[in-house]
């Protein structure tokens, strides 16, 4: 699979023959990172904003309807990996979202973004969700790597992907 940018802020994955191959990868990308991020509140209450209600709404229906035909985009990271438990833990998320007063993070939003974390096959951070701290690599904190409505930060500001001969 090969990765491309269309533009600054544009993701495109093709196969070695060109064809498009998963129309959704991105998003569920984008997805994920954006649980891992309500599954560590340490590194969510560094966010210097709030995600629109409307725009993490927008990402749990593309993520429920990935879930509801049985999708899964990743290699996993352990065995077994209880893909089946997603789609009650997708709809009840974007539940709690619809009627999301920010900033904080209802406990539920965490306990429900961990699970779909690991049922997406993807092992908590060795110290735990509670004790981890933004992730930042090569100079980029997530919340900069993270889809937001404008696009993804990092890329906006020209810091990924990250240059050839860049120190």
């Amino acid at each position: 699979m090969k990765v491309t940018f269309e533009d600054g802020n544009t993701l495109t994955f093709t196969n070695g023959d060109g064809s498009e191959d998963i129309e959704d990868t991105t998003d569920i990308i984008n997805v994920i990172y954006w649980l891992s991020a309500f599954a560590a509140p340490r590194v969510y209450r560094t966010f210097s904003r709030v995600p629109p209600r409307e725009h993490i709404l927008r990402l749990l229906d593309v993520y429920t309807a990935y879930v509801a035909r049985g999708a899964h985009h990743m290699a996993p990271q352990f065995q077994p990996v209880h893909y089946e438990r997603r789609l009650p833990l997708a709809i009840r998320l974007r539940e709690l979202f619809a009627s999301w007063a920010p900033p904080e993070l209802p406990q539920e939003v965490i306990e429900i973004s961990r699970a779909l974390m690991e049922h997406e096959g993807i092992k908590p951070p060795a110290c735990g969700w509670d004790a981890y701290e933004d992730p930042e690599e090569g100079g980029i904190k997530l919340e900069d790597a993270l889809l937001w409505p404008e696009g993804v930060p990092a890329i906006l500001k020209g810091q990924w992907p990250p240059k050839q001969g860049r120190a």
